[in-house]
């Protein structure tokens, strides 16, 4: 039964502003005080546990083996979890594979590492980190070529580091567009610029930064999820038990701005009524009772 103190309005409508934003139902219906902490408790866990798993944990992928994907129960925290569906799609979509060349120019942090293949380059393997830029060459036999330049620091394995700038060229290499790890990898070729056509002296390799649509709650690569594993330890599935539980949670709030509260409204009726109860039942006995003048005459009509 409803609660006719709650002003539910069309409480249907309610109940999908709760799924969406867990609290809004409640905000909806003018229930502020409930609202606030609804919403403050269910999507505080929600992002902690993503925190605490850094941001790793909540994902669709689809596993026919494992009926109980914990997606399931992150579901229903409603839109915070609902990019899971679209970068799904996007990660299986045949265009997310690893890609040779650039369509536009590219600029990005970089870390990683140089291999150099002529040592009279007067160049060392090292450990490099700054900002790459470079542009597809349209004009060259292969059209997937790119032209640039990497900008920063070169830590030699045996040396002090070095201010460096490293000409970059032929036909780069790099991961999927769309995955779960902030970093993309990339392979690209150093180059001696003052021969024609320039000379490969070396390979950087390394990573460049994801946009944040890229990798927010995108499925993660095997590779990249056994990482997480290693790094996180048993911190992963307690994260990912967090944002199970705010989604569970959720189950709650939608009910109560759906139904109302599971109990309160008869409770106080309840108590007066069995305590009224309680009150007429030694005068209902005591009416039973015959009075104590009737009950002596009736025994002594009886002696005689």
């Amino acid at each position: 039964m409803l609660d006719p103190r709650i002003p539910f309005k069309n409480r249907w409508l309610a109940g999908v502003f709760a799924f969406l934003i867990p609290g809004a139902g409640h905000l909806y219906q003018g229930r502020w005080f409930k609202g606030i902490v609804c919403g403050l408790c269910v999507l505080g866990t929600f992002f902690f546990g993503m925190d605490l798993g850094d941001w790793g944990v909540v994902y669709w992928k689809r596993d026919p083996l494992n009926m109980l994907n914990p997606f399931y129960a992150q579901l229903f925290v409603g839109l915070p979890a609902l990019p899971s569906l679209i970068q799904s799609r996007r990660y299986q979509s045949r265009d997310n594979t690893e890609q040779t060349g650039i369509d536009a120019p590219l600029q990005a942090p970089f870390e990683g590492m140089l291999r150099v293949s002529d040592p009279s380059s007067g160049l060392s393997d090292g450990k490099l980190k700054g900002r790459i830029s470079i542009q597809p060459e349209n004009h060259q036999p292969d059209a997937r070529a790119v032209s640039g330049e990497f900008s920063g620091t070169l830590t030699p394995r045996n040396g002090p580091p070095q201010e460096r700038k490293l000409a970059l060229g032929d036909v780069p290499r790099l991961g999927k567009p769309v995955s779960a790890d902030p970093e993309r990898g990339i392979e690209i070729d150093v180059v001696d610029p003052g021969t024609n056509p320039p000379r490969t002296i070396g390979r950087l390799q390394g990573t460049i930064r994801r946009s944040f649509w890229n990798h927010f709650e995108a499925p993660p690569d095997e590779e990249y999820l056994l990482d997480l594993h290693r790094q996180l330890g048993k911190f992963h599935e307690l994260a990912m038990t967090f944002t199970m539980i705010a989604g569970l949670l959720n189950i709650l709030v939608i009910l109560d701005a759906v139904e109302g509260p599971a109990y309160g409204y008869g409770d106080p009726e309840g108590k007066e009524g069995a305590q009224e109860t309680a009150g007429t039942a030694p005068a209902a006995s005591a009416a039973k009772q015959p009075p104590p003048a009737a009950g002596k005459a009736a025994e002594s009509s009886g002696k005689k």
